[in-house]
């Protein structure tokens, strides 16, 4: 039985979004502000992931809170191209801890989870009709932090609580495991401990990341030797090279390779947030995070998750970066690939506060937010708002 039903169609960023929405009559197929609600008054949704397949509906991977458990069982929700509610999908409370991000290979979904009791990593497969779902066991991979693809290759980055290390490993569709490195996080429960209140959501949630560079360098943001590293490897052996963090206390926050040794970055440090939006970085050294000054963003809030993507405004490639403002906005800052230079800010919000997701570029060039919105300051609710085409002119 759906769960999850339509609740709110807000008028089409009515006060919401400052774009390109006139007097006249919007087409909804170009603009939209949707908010959905669940029949449990005080149910908690909390979003995670978006892609929107080539027959436009959308495909939202989310977690939902299980009462009587530490960790958050799983949800999919589908909408038409318009935001409409399709259809929606409880999984088992067997199945825990969905990890970002959604995979498209080829038309098929896939997403990581873990089981409940055995804390196995699950590589699980959803038919985007029914919503049905296919899972094949990972062998050997426990708490799975991250998942990301580059063509059909899967990276998993998780983390194995007997060995105490920091795992990056290449996966088929089929669940098979291929190469992949162990690196220890170091010894100690302090060590540990962010990394469990990070499952739990007790503590801060941490920005682990994976990804491959240009050239074939694989990397991923998670703990090594003690702190909160981006760390770069060949999947033979010891790193290549090591940005280091601050403990969990600082670090990187987002990071897009922009070819070669060059990155887009944001990072994070004791609050503080700073974009760094081209960066060449030593992948076969010893660097410090705290190294890249970047732009201060006081207007972010502690600690601020970041969303970070390429996608093409006006036949130009830019980068995109989305973020949470203290006054409950979400944030999109367009910069210039060539040289990082900044183009333009787009704010989202109203009365109630809105933080971010994920992002997605739709099929029609427009752009998908993905964020979540407390109704009435407390009830945690999805929403998904569509910017148009035109509307996105002002990033660049």
């Amino acid at each position: 039985m759906n769960t999850l039903y339509k609740f709110i169609i807000g008028l089409v960023f009515l006060g919401c979004l400052s774009c390109d929405i006139s007097d006249n009559t919007v087409d909804p197929t170009t603009s939209f502000l949707k908010i959905y609600d669940n029949n449990s008054f005080e149910a908690s949704f909390i979003p995670i992931d978006i892609k929107q397949a080539s027959t436009g509906e959308f495909l939202i991977l989310g977690a939902r809170r299980i009462e009587g458990s530490d960790f958050l069982g799983v949800f999919l929700f589908k909408v038409d191209e318009f935001g409409e509610y399709v259809s929606s999908r409880n999984l088992s409370d067997q199945y825990v801890h969905p990890v970002k991000s959604l995979i498209n290979i080829d038309e098929q979904y896939y997403f990581v989870a873990m089981n409940s009791t055995s804390l196995q990593a699950y590589l699980i497969e959803v038919n985007m009709n029914t919503l049905d779902i296919t899972e094949s066991p990972l062998g050997g991979i426990s708490y799975p932090l991250h998942v990301s693809q580059r063509d059909s290759e899967i990276l998993l980055l998780s983390y194995d609580n007997g060995s105490k290390t920091t795992d990056l490993s290449v996966i088929n569709t089929d669940g098979s495991v291929g190469a992949g490195v162990s690196y220890s996080i170091g010894a100690g429960e302090d060590v540990e401990a962010p990394i469990i209140e990070h499952f739990t959501r007790t503590g801060k949630q941490l920005p682990f990341f994976t990804g491959v560079t240009g050239n074939g360098v694989y990397y991923f943001n998670g703990f090594y030797n003690y702190t909160l590293s981006m760390v770069f490897t060949d999947l033979s052996g010891e790193p290549l090279g090591v940005l280091q963090g601050q403990q969990d206390n600082g670090g990187i926050s987002a990071a897009e390779n922009i070819d070669g040794s060059t990155f887009a970055l944001s990072r994070f440090n004791f609050g503080d947030n700073y974009i760094v939006p081209r960066q060449e970085i030593s992948v076969n050294g010893l660097t410090s995070s705290s190294d890249f000054l970047g732009n201060s963003y006081p207007e972010l809030i502690d600690d601020a998750p970041v969303v970070l993507k390429k996608i093409t405004i006006e036949n130009e490639e830019i980068l995109l970066y989305a973020s949470n403002t203290k006054t409950g906005k979400i944030i999109l800052m367009g910069h210039r690939m060539t040289n990082g230079e900044l183009k333009g800010t787009k704010y989202i919000g109203f009365s109630d506060p809105y933080s971010v997701a994920d992002f997605t570029q739709t099929n029609d060039g427009g752009l998908a937010v993905l964020s979540t919105i407390q109704v009435a300051g407390r009830f945690a609710r999805i929403s998904l708002i569509k910017l148009s085409k035109e509307g996105l002119s002002e990033l660049r």
